[in-house]
């Protein structure tokens, strides 16, 4: 009887200690073998980095995730805000500003087209146009080439003026695109003008 108890016992801790690799002891059925107090049994390969907070009497606490990137913005740039170009019509009167079938600017006309480029100073012109007119009176191709002569003398004023030549271009329609009728003198008063369209942009 001896001999067989003794004989269980070398084989109950042979088979304990087949497992003796591991940091606990083991049962036949692979769970932790736990003493009175519900802590894991040690085995002799025990060493605190193979510590199981489950086995030690600790909750076993899950590994907190590691903090995501903070990634940081980039600096939002606001887009330029385009600035939609001015149109100004201006009409100067050739009565007022040119004395009777001359091309010769007055000096009430220079001083219309010096106020006119003085309202522009500070913007950005992209073009100027001058257009010359005249009413139906007299031979047509003489009213030509008078519209033509008109719109260059405001042209030459408004360079004189600070303007840039570059950006002015000059037209002369003569009695082809009257306004009024010219069958009165009301009429053939304002088809007798001189019109200069700017395109600009306000300045930034």
């Amino acid at each position: 009887m001896k001999y067989k108890i003794l004989a269980f016992i070398i084989l109950g801790t042979a088979s304990m200690q087949s497992v003796a690799e591991y940091a606990y002891w083991v049962d036949s059925n692979g769970d932790y073998v736990r003493d009175r107090n519900g802590h894991c049994v040690r085995t002799i390969n025990w060493t605190p980095e193979l510590a199981i907070p489950g086995c030690e009497g600790k909750e076993e606490v899950a590994a907190k995730p590691a903090p995501a990137p903070v990634v940081k913005a980039a600096p939002v740039v606001a887009a330029p805000v385009a600035t939609e170009p001015v149109y100004t019509n201006i009409s100067l009167a050739s009565g007022a500003t040119f004395e009777h079938g001359g091309s010769t600017l007055s000096a009430e006309g220079k001083a219309e087209v010096k106020k006119l480029v003085e309202q522009f100073r500070g913007k950005s012109v992209d073009s100027v146009i001058i257009e010359g007119h005249t009413d139906s009176t007299g031979d047509a191709a003489f009213n030509q080439q008078l519209s033509e002569k008109r719109a260059e003398a405001v042209k030459a004023e408004a360079v004189a003026n600070g303007a840039n030549p570059d950006k002015i271009t000059t037209v002369g329609y003569g009695e082809t695109k009257p306004i009024a009728d010219n069958s009165t003198r009301e009429g053939r008063a304002k088809n007798r003008r001189v019109e200069i369209r700017v395109k600009a942009k306000q300045a930034q």
